[in-house]
C-alpha cells in the first residue's frame, strides 16, 4: 500500500508514542524523523527492509545496498552504502532509539523535551548532512502538532522527571502546562508555545500560591501545579 502524510501518522503514531515512554526519546522527534527519511513510509528502502531512519549497517547481520545522497562541505555526493534491514517497524523504532540513548555523541536527545532543541541537536550531533534538516523537522512537528504526540507521555509524568518550562519554550512540556492552568480558570491559548499569555499566567498562579513569581516553571511550580 502507498501511505499518505495522514495514513503514515496514524500508522506510525502508537510506535512513537510507545517508544517514547520506554526510552524518554520525544515521540515528535521520532515521528518526524521516521516521515521524512522513510518518504511517508513509502521509500524502496522501507518498503523492502522496514528501516524507517535510513539507519546505515546491518541489523543482526541483514543489509542491503542502497544508493544514497550525502552532503560533504555542502556539496552533493551519490554514494552507494550498506542500510539496516529490520523484521519489522516496531524494530526499526526501538533501534533508532537504542542508538541515541547507547552513542554518546547523541546524549543530548535523551529525556529532552523540547521538540526545537531535539531537532536542533539531532542535526548538530550527525545524524544527518543535508542543510535544512533540522528546519524540515521542525516544520513538519508544527505543521502537524506532534508536540500533542510528547503531551500524551508527559501528562504522566511525576512533577520532579518535568524539564524547566519558560518563555520561548515549545513542546509537548509546556502543553501540559498550559492544559493544567486552563483547568484551573485561567484563559490562555493552549498551542504548545511558551509566550507573554502564558508567562502572565503563570506568574499569577505562582503569586496566588505563594511561590516566586518569575514566570518560570521548575521542580517548585510543576510540584505545585501537579499535586
Amino acid at each position: 500500500m502507498s501511505y499518505t502524510v495522514e495514513s503514515f501518522l496514524k500508522e506510525f503514531r502508537p510506535y512513537c508514542i510507545r517508544d517514547m515512554k520506554e526510552t524518554g526519546i520525544l515521540a515528535s522527534l521520532t515521528a518526524a524523523q521516521g516521515k521524512v527519511e522513510s518518504s511517508n513510509g513509502n521509500s524502496g528502502l522501507t518498503v523492502e527492509c522496514n528501516n524507517l531512519f535510513g539507519i546505515k549497517g546491518n541489523y543482526k547481520g541483514r543489509s542491503k545496498k542502497y544508493w544514497t545522497t550525502e552532503y560533504y562541505n555542502g556539496v552533493k555526493k551519490r554514494v552507494l552504502a550498506d542500510f539496516r534491514k529490520y523484521p519489522s517497524w516496531q524494530e526499526s523504532v526501538n533501534d533508532h532509539s537504542a542508538m541515541f540513548n547507547r552513542m554518546a555523541r547523541y546524549k543530548n536527545l535523551r529525556n529532552c523535551q523540547d521538540y526545537e532543541e531535539a531537532c536542533i541537536n539531532v542535526k548538530k550531533d550527525g545524524y544527518a548532512t543535508a542543510p535544512d534538516y533540522t528546519q524540515t523537522l521542525m516544520n513538519f512537528i508544527k505543521k502537524h502538532k506532534l508536540w500533542k504526540w510528547d503531551y500524551e507521555v508527559l501528562k504522566d509524568y511525576p512533577a520532579e522527571k518535568l524539564k524547566t518550562v519558560k518563555l520561548g519554550s515549545d513542546g509537548g512540556g509546556v502543553y501540559l502546562l498550559q492544559m493544567i492552568l486552563a483547568g484551573k480558570g485561567y484563559k490562555l491559548d493552549c498551542d504548545g508555545n511558551f509566550g507573554g499569555q502564558t508567562e502572565q499566567c503563570v506568574r499569577a498562579y505562582q503569586q496566588r500560591n505563594n511561590l516566586t513569581i518569575d514566570g518560570i516553571v521548575g521542580q517548585k511550580t510543576w510540584k505545585v501545579l501537579k499535586g
